[in-house]
């Protein structure tokens, strides 16, 4: 019976649009609503929730499955949305710019003049480093932290982790590369913090959040465990729990679609909600403008089939979501799930089909305006290579590295394994591995950290060749500040 009724609906869609005209409405719903379920099941998601819209009003929404709670999924159901964070940051630090509260420019040490990083460079890296460089992964921070990071679910306080950042070493002089790190932007948030003077959460809800009606989003811990329309992350072979996020800058937002689809809505509208503006457009303009590696502040900003895109992806603690606006065609989408899997191209081809079923029409004002921001980058397709500065170390193989060479295993701690993931784990299967030989006259890594000759800046401190630091110096081995056991030699 249902699979006759599905025959007669989609006979009537299609004999509805005998012309080749454009669809209307209904005809996307339900086609994006057939493709998201397809989604689901093939990713096995237990539940998601999807909008589309323009910069005025919500075209389309579906949510499917449950929550972790066991609650079904609507537009009210609370989810983590991991890096998306890291836009909500900018936009904070943007608005705290506005307010003649910070410059973008001025080193952070002026903010923080307690804080310091460990850097082969130079002394006093943090008297280099600004807050555009924080915004832009082009400070040289790693990407994890010793304390509160994506292998160790340990409960943590914000201010441990953001403590920790401070035992981590630089990958390259600031200012002058690329490397995608959530620490900068927790440091952002810590400086946004110092400045205002009230916690970051507070800061967000008085100048973003409230403002915009977002009244269930939030980075508080206390308020979103107790807000019971919520779902937690599903991680594979993991009991399903509630694990703190401890990446106040980084990761730690949760918003619900609601919520979500107004914070779209702002960017798309370069800053004006309803007739108020709460960003002036040039500080959006400034997030959307590429520093390097296809990244502003704070935000993607791309290219695909043509069509220019605005885009920030979150992954991680057992969710994934993404935000994709198409500025040239005043369209945008959100999807938040509670499993890791990839958002990005569902969202990428239903708002395509979209925008061909439609006849859309670009935009020529917006596509000079990005022109002008982002065209000679888009010409030059390539980042320029930077000469980097290299440290002094060492890479002929010492009789003392013999005691390094062996087996070793990347720790993920703070997960509450299902039974057979504990056992899996205990025979060794499952690990990430990875092996420290001599080959030659040098000392190299091969496995699941890569292959790399490993050179020696103090002893037992090893950089790689992309400047990842190695620490085999104490009993507290780690790699990339991820804690590392040596399985035997």
């Amino acid at each position: 019976m249902k699979q006759i009724v599905l025959i007669l609906i989609t006979s009537i869609l299609a004999t509805g649009n005998p012309s080749g005209t454009s669809p209307n409405r209904a005809d996307f719903k339900f086609n994006s609503h057939e493709a998201l379920s397809k989604f689901k099941k093939s990713q096995k998601i237990p539940g998601l929730a999807y909008a589309l819209f323009d910069g005025q009003d919500t075209i389309i929404t579906h949510c499917f499955g449950e929550s972790t709670l066991g609650f079904k999924v609507n537009q009210a159901t609370l989810f983590n949305i991991q890096s998306i964070s890291k836009n909500i940051t900018a936009l904070a630090t943007i608005k705290a710019v506005q307010n003649g509260l910070l410059d973008l420019d001025t080193p952070i040490s002026v903010y923080l003049p307690a804080f310091s990083v460990n850097s082969c460079f130079e002394k006093n890296p943090e008297n280099r480093i600004t807050l555009r460089m924080l915004l832009s992964h082009t400070a040289g921070f790693t990407h994890e932290a010793p304390v509160g990071n994506n292998y160790d679910y340990s409960p943590c306080t914000n201010e441990d982790h953001l403590q920790s950042i401070q035992e981590t070493w630089l990958k390259f002089l600031a200012g002058v590369d690329y490397s995608y790190s959530n620490l900068g932007f927790d440091i952002a948030s810590l400086v946004i913090s110092q400045e205002s003077g009230i916690e970051f959460d507070e800061y967000l809800k008085s100048e973003i959040f409230l403002p915009l009606g977002m009244i269930s989003t939030t980075v508080n811990e206390n308020e979103v465990s107790r807000y019971k329309n919520r779902t937690d992350g599903n991680i594979q072979s993991v009991r399903a729990k509630h694990y703190r996020i401890p990446l106040p800058g980084s990761g730690a937002v949760y918003t619900n679609l609601s919520d979500f689809i107004e914070y779209a809505q702002l960017l798309m509208n370069y800053g004006t909600f309803g007739n108020k503006t709460l960003i002036n457009k040039q500080g959006l303009l400034d997030m959307f403008t590429i520093i390097r590696n296809n990244y502003g502040l704070g935000t993607y900003v791309d290219k695909k089939d043509e069509l220019l895109y605005i885009n920030h992806n979150g992954g991680g603690y057992g969710f994934s979501a993404t935000l994709l606006w198409f500025p040239e065609y005043n369209l945008g989408t959100v999807l938040l799930c509670n499993k890791p899997c990839n958002t990005f191209d569902i969202c990428f081809s239903l708002m395509s089909d979209y925008i061909q079923g439609k006849r859309l029409e670009k935009n020529s004002s917006i596509t000079s305006l990005f022109d002008t921001l982002n065209g000679q980058y888009f010409s030059n397709k390539n980042d320029k290579e930077s000469i980097l500065p290299t440290c002094d170390c060492d890479s002929v193989f010492k009789p003392e590295w013999e005691k390094y060479v062996g087996k070793y295993s990347l720790l993920i701690q703070g997960l509450d394994l299902k039974w057979y993931a504990k056992l899996a784990h205990s025979l060794g299967f499952g690990n990430l591995n990875f092996f420290i030989t001599k080959e030659g006259q040098v000392l190299k890594t091969k496995g699941s950290i890569g292959v790399t000759v490993l050179k020696e800046y103090k002893p037992g401190l090893f950089f790689t060749d992309d400047f990842e630091m190695l620490d085999l110096s104490s009993e507290k081995m780690t790699f990339r500040n991820i804690r590392i056991l040596k399985k035997r030699n």
